[in-house]
């Protein structure tokens, strides 16, 4: 087998073992529809402590993506993700033997450590391997599908968390524990991408200072010199830090109904599932619709999220109480949840087929970033909303909504306008003659 044969057999088949890898290690399985009950039941924390921990691990990544970018830099993506896999081993252990709000911190930090080195190394393996074998047209297709598997997962686990939670509160976290031991094994049928892109050379003479100069990185300053860059940034942290609401409001409806015992405690975890299967559909298929909408994808899920959380709002303040209201609400919310995956994978690859720079791992780091301060900013204001109307999810709504209506519309336009102004020949990235795993 020649090294031309090796490079496309092993990078196709990198393609085909991503979307698995990539769904197993996109978050924490099995852990977060039960995480905040451990905390508060088992391990004695308060309710704003177990919140409190969600903004460590927000503040802690923001504060090491770009060291841990740096360090990272070159080393080869397949290995930094077995080390990233480290850090959710260490949050596991903390959260399993942890006994005070210290430790819990200590344990969030290293949640924080693994995304960070997921997020901009675990990218690299797609984008190397569909690269060496020109496969680029496929990111999307690929990386939609993987984002669709982690949804899937998480659904059967939300249900098996609900049981073994119910048979013993560590369960789920020794599960958790062994979907990351067992994406570690998995990792190692992965090939280094590295080793394929390059080919054998006549040496080449000595590069001058300026010529290495030229051929170094784009360093952070040089990425946001563009001001595409900074509007997709923007936007990016804006519908990040709005959407992510959606499952907070889910959580917090799906808690008062419980409270009131309108819903068993059981049929928690089968709407949350319910949910997360409809978000694998929505990020499984969405490639389809931006193949038939184009640009005018974002435009779509702007506009039907600000109608939908509005929506929602309206029937649970002024409808009657009744299972009718129930059902109305989380159809509103499922949908408005089904909305943010799609979106996300839009802004990535647009990141990374009209973004001018070929750092792009430097630039995932910038948009981790941009997420987590989005989400940290906007959540305060949220849980502050809810505080002020004593958590009336539809008032909190409406003025949440509301206020972010503005800034949400003049930031997809300012996006959109640089989209298509700069990049018109590029921002057309979906392509119909897709390549079959």
């Amino acid at each position: 087998m020649t090294n031309e044969e090796r490079k496309e057999y092993y990078m196709n088949r990198n393609v085909k073992l991503y979307p698995f890898y990539l769904s197993i290690t996109w978050d924490v399985l099995f852990v977060w529809t039960m995480l905040s009950l451990f905390y508060t039941q088992v391990k004695g924390l308060s309710y704003s402590q177990a919140i409190l921990l969600d903004s460590v691990q927000t503040l802690v990544a923001c504060i090491i993506c770009i060291p841990v970018t740096k360090c990272f830099s070159k080393m080869k993506p397949v290995k930094a993700s077995r080390i990233g896999n480290l850090g959710y081993v260490g949050f596991l252990l903390f959260a399993i033997f942890g006994n005070n709000f210290f430790m819990f911190t200590l344990g969030h930090a290293c949640l924080a450590f693994g995304y960070c080195v997921f997020i901009v190394k675990n990218v690299s393996i797609l984008n190397q391997s569909l690269q060496a074998v020109e496969r680029d047209k496929d990111y999307e297709r690929v990386y939609g599908k993987g984002v669709s598997l982690y949804y899937v997962f998480e659904a059967v686990t939300a249900i098996l968390a609900t049981y073994l939670y119910s048979w013993s509160p560590y369960a789920p976290l020794w599960g958790a524990l062994i979907i990351v031991c067992i994406a570690e094994l998995y990792s190692l049928l992965i090939k280094e991408p590295v080793k394929f892109q390059t080919k054998n050379v006549d040496i080449k003479p000595r590069l001058t200072y300026k010529e290495r100069k030229a051929r170094q990185p784009d360093s952070f300053k040089k990425i946001l010199a563009s001001a595409f860059v900074i509007t997709l940034l923007v936007y990016a942290a804006l519908t990040r830090g709005v959407m992510s609401m959606d499952t907070s409001q889910f959580r917090l409806y799906l808690n008062t109904l419980t409270n009131e015992g309108s819903i068993p405690i059981w049929m928690y975890g089968y709407i949350f599932a319910f949910m997360r299967i409809c978000m694998a559909v929505s990020s499984r298929y969405q490639f389809k619709f931006n193949l038939k909408f184009g640009v005018r994808s974002l435009i779509i899920f702007i506009l039907a999220y600000i109608i939908l959380t509005i929506s929602a709002g309206l029937v649970f303040v002024f409808m009657p109480n009744s299972i009718f209201k129930i059902i109305i609400i989380i159809a509103l919310m499922i949908l408005t949840c089904c909305i943010r995956s799609p979106n996300q994978i839009f802004l990535n690859n647009y990141l990374q087929v009209c973004t001018p720079t070929k750092n792009y791992e430097k630039m995932y780091a910038l948009r981790t970033i941009g997420d987590y301060l989005g989400y940290a900013c906007l959540n305060a204001f949220y849980a502050q909303l809810l505080s002020v109307f004593n958590n009336n999810f539809g008032y909190a709504n409406f003025v949440f909504v509301g206020i972010m209506t503005i800034p949400l519309i003049i930031s997809l336009i300012a996006f959109i306008t640089a989209l298509t102004k700069k990049f018109a020949q590029k921002y057309t990235i979906i392509k119909e003659e897709y390549t079959e795993d």
